[in-house]
């Protein structure tokens, strides 16, 4: 793993990342172990656990995530007690060649290394309140937590896309359109343009130039008008998708209400750690950027960049880039 701002391989036994920082690395070389180990080191630095926020980007490997968290914390207060358990000065020894983390944290004076051990032991005791979670469950709790500010509707219900309503949007819309003359394009092509219209809802539309027959400005007015209905028709229907929370959390933070919830963040988590940032899509990634790239923050982004060029789940490499910038 190598660390952006200095290119150099990443020490989990180092300093620890301040400010924003990516870290790369490429699958197999133990990005788990390295924020499970990350949490371990900022909770032992005095970093209550509740002041940590863990998102990664599938709820299977956020329950993964979350165990290896909890056991990265445990065998590390074990090892402090084992290292304390004489009289007299910490015995990083006892703790076994192996594990160079806890040695590290064993290391130091009795009463810096029982401060560190008494802060994972709280952290254990408390780690229901720890917050690691999906994107998504991000979003969806800090929209849930600011209330008009958040913009999300009250007795709301979620649907994993929102393809059938995006049909009856174009039905419609091509029904108005062409009532009255001759089809410039297809009712199919009308759904494949609304379609990438709504997939990436902030997405700019390209201008187009003036066309004989108008089907280019048709095409993008389509394109217009089926991003507004849909929302209008979700709103209605109190119906979210998961892409409705991202873009509706960044619209709160770029709002006017948008430095205040953003403050509230910050003083809320010290420490935002990104699993699987290559993954990240450009709205997810303002998000991140507007909420803790900020002085007095830590931001860790972790990923591969060269899996992003797959834009898997809507990445875009062209994020990742900005963050590593």
């Amino acid at each position: 793993m190598s660390a952006v701002e200095s290119t150099s391989d990443f020490d989990v036994c180092g300093p620890l990342p301040r400010g924003v920082t990516v870290l790369e690395a490429s699958a197999g070389t133990g990005k788990t172990y390295t924020i499970a180990a990350l949490a371990t080191r900022y909770v032992a630095d005095g970093v209550p656990l509740e002041q940590l926020l863990l998102v990664t980007f599938t709820r299977l490997a956020t329950g993964e995530l979350r165990d290896r968290v909890r056991r990265r914390l445990t065998t590390a207060r074990r090892a402090l007690d084992a290292a304390l358990s004489g009289d007299g000065d910490p015995d990083p020894d006892a703790v076994g060649a192996a594990d160079l983390l806890a040695r590290m944290l064993a290391t130091g004076t009795r009463v810096a290394v029982e401060a560190r051990r008494d802060r994972l032991a709280r952290a254990i005791a408390d780690f229901d309140a720890a917050t690691i979670t999906t994107t998504h469950g991000f979003c969806q709790e800090v929209l849930g937590s600011f209330g008009v500010a958040g913009d999300i509707d009250r007795g709301h219900r979620f649907s994993e896309d929102a393809r059938d309503l995006v049909d009856e949007v174009v039905d419609d819309l091509y029904v108005h359109d062409f009532l009255d003359r001759a089809p410039l394009y297809s009712r199919a092509q009308a759904r494949e343009i609304a379609l990438a219209a709504v997939a990436n809802p902030t997405a700019p539309l390209a201008p187009v130039a003036p066309s004989a027959d108008g089907a280019a400005e048709l095409r993008r007015a389509l394109a217009e008008a089926a991003r507004a209905e849909l929302d209008r028709r979700k709103r209605a229907l109190a119906l979210m998708t998961y892409d409705d929370l991202v873009t509706r959390l960044r619209a709160t933070l770029l709002g006017p209400h948008g430095a205040e919830v953003a403050a509230q963040l910050r003083a809320r988590y010290r420490v935002a750690l990104v699993d699987e940032f290559q993954d990240t899509d450009p709205d997810q990634w303002t998000i991140m950027r507007t909420a803790f790239a900020h002085e007095g923050t830590t931001l860790v982004l972790i990923g591969d960049p060269k899996q992003a060029v797959y834009a898997f789940r809507g990445a875009d490499v062209y994020a990742y880039l900005d963050a590593a910038e």
